[in-house]
């Protein structure tokens, strides 16, 4: 079989790709790597990525490569870092720019500690049900708190950055 042939074999259909991201369980570092990848805007190696995430690189690759074989994101470049190949890699051409692959409602639920309901009777505690109606009210609290959390982050990053500065020229 000639290499083309080869490497088309091995290629995963639309279909494909659609399933496996279908079946991608949800992880924060997963989630923060594509947080990452969707402020960068450009092409971004594991290495760089586990110095912004804090990440250890073997886990930051691991779950680059999960999420290349997802289809949410693909190889874009390929460039020599002190004799070795380094790997660039950014999101796939046409997703959603608010690809999350955890459920934000859930996600809410769980900072909440939302999750379950206290039984009325004392006993154990039952599961959390999402309506329609709730979705949308949580939907909303999550609208209404995002620009909020962006800015205090922010504000956070500059005052470390300053502080950082300051402490430099000392």
């Amino acid at each position: 079989m000639a290499n083309a042939e080869l490497l088309c074999s091995h290629m995963a259909t639309k279909k494909e790709k659609a399933e496996r991201r279908a079946s991608l369980r949800p992880h924060p570092a997963r989630d923060q790597i594509l947080d990452v990848m969707r402020s960068y805007g450009k092409p971004i190696s594991p290495t760089q990525l586990a110095r912004i995430t804090g990440g250890t690189l073997g886990s930051t690759a691991y779950h680059v490569r999960t999420l290349v074989s997802a289809g949410v994101v693909e190889l874009a470049d390929e460039g020599r870092v002190r004799g070795a190949v380094e790997h660039f890699y950014a999101l796939v051409p046409g997703d959603d720019d608010d690809l999350q692959l955890a459920d934000p409602i859930t996600q809410l639920l769980r900072l909440c500690g939302a999750l379950t309901v206290p039984a009325e009777d004392g006993g154990y505690p039952r599961p959390s049900v999402v309506d329609d109606i709730a979705r949308e009210r949580l939907t909303s609290v999550i609208e209404r708190l995002g620009p909020e959390v962006r800015q205090i982050v922010a504000e956070a990053v500059a005052r470390a950055e300053a502080e950082d500065e300051a402490g430099e020229g000392s």
